[in-house]
This record gives structure tokens, sequence and C-alpha cells, in this order.
């Protein structure tokens, strides 16, 4: 008889998760691509602040509702910087980055109307 193979689940965080949050979680992958780190940190900003930014250029900053956007377009790069985490085994998951996506985007869109 043939042995069932257990699938990992993507959709939800992995046991241990937890530990991604602690600096030494990425040590081996730093040790391995010490100059690949660096780039991977910068992309990780990236991801991480890019739409915030774009969205407050793109919208200005005349009203103080502008920083509900600003706070959205962090959420959503969040759920960007899950992806970027992928690359060092780190992926939290569909779930965190849809959610991340979809709140980050409403804040965003309430803004947009509020400032306009």
């Amino acid at each position: 008889m043939s042995k069932k193979k257990s699938k990992k689940s993507n959709w939800t965080p992995p046991k241990g998760y937890k530990n991604y949050f602690y600096a030494s979680s990425d040590e081996e992958f730093k040790a391995q691509h010490p100059v690949g780190y660096v780039f991977l940190v910068i992309l990780g900003l990236v991801a991480l602040l890019l739409p915030a930014i774009i969205f407050c250029i793109l919208v200005g900053t005349d009203s103080g509702w502008v920083m509900l956007g600003f706070a959205g377009g962090f959420i959503f790069g969040i759920g960007l910087f899950n992806f970027v985490a992928i690359i060092i085994k780190q992926y939290l998951g569909h779930w965190v980055s849809i959610i991340s996506f979809l709140i980050g985007g409403i804040m965003m869109l309430i803004s947009w109307l509020l400032c306009k």
C-alpha cells in the first residue's frame, strides 16, 4: 500500500510562522547569499513602501484623509512583501496577501473618495 502524502496548504500560515518575525529567522539565507540578501531587503522595502508613496503622489497631500490612504498603501504593501518572503521560504499564506490587498485597497479607495 502506498502512503498518502499530506499536502501543505498555502492558504494559511505554516506552523511556527511566529519565528519569521525574529531577526534570526533568515540567518541561513543571509549566510548562503550575502549579496542577494541585501537586494532582497531592498526589494522588500520597496514592496512595502511603494504603494503608500505612489498613493500620496497621485492623490496629493492637501487633505488630512491622505493619511488613511497612506496607511492603506502600507497595508497593501504587506501583501506585496509577503510575495517577496517566498524567496526565503517565509511565505505567510494566501489569506495574508488577500486580506492585506482588500483592506489596504478599501482604505485607499475611501481616502481617495474623501480627498476629491
